[in-house]
């Protein structure tokens, strides 16, 4: 049965993928705002940026996080090697973003903090990349 956006993904994997797309353009919004360097824009910049590792960590704990694990703990025979690879991919450079994203937030700030926000941005880019790549395997489009 079809369901939220006309696939046989979840409901809960569907409005992940939507809260996602927002995160993303948040993230390039908030790029823009960083380009300003006043310290009106660089604000902006930091509260847009604040969201959207909020909102990252909640489509974690509700969709993300809970998949990953349900996905480990089927029985071997069953797992692909693809999808342990794609999975474990995402799983990986989405972590390793939020966790730069919470230091952020937290105002841990490295000595070449555009080099870190570079870096930060190229795994989250990478990791909503890979997500919707597992999104179109979940959903049976690919």
């Amino acid at each position: 049965m079809p369901r939220l956006l006309g696939t046989e993904a979840s409901i809960a994997s569907d409005l992940n993928l939507l809260l996602q797309l927002i995160i993303l353009i948040l993230l390039f919004v908030g790029v823009k705002f960083a380009k300003g360097k006043t310290q009106s824009s660089l604000k902006t910049h930091g509260r847009i940026m604040t969201i959207a590792v909020v909102l990252n960590a909640i489509g974690f704990l509700l969709v993300m996080g809970p998949s990953f694990v349900g996905y480990f703990s089927t029985p071997p025979q069953e797992l692909s090697t693809i999808g342990i690879l794609s999975t474990s991919s995402h799983a990986f450079f989405g972590s390793v973003a939020e966790i730069l994203g919470i230091a952020f937030v937290f105002n841990k700030k490295p000595e070449d903090i555009r080099f870190w926000m570079h870096l930060t941005r190229l795994f989250w880019v990478i990791a909503a990349l890979l997500g919707i790549a597992l999104y179109l395997q979940i959903a049976g489009l690919v």
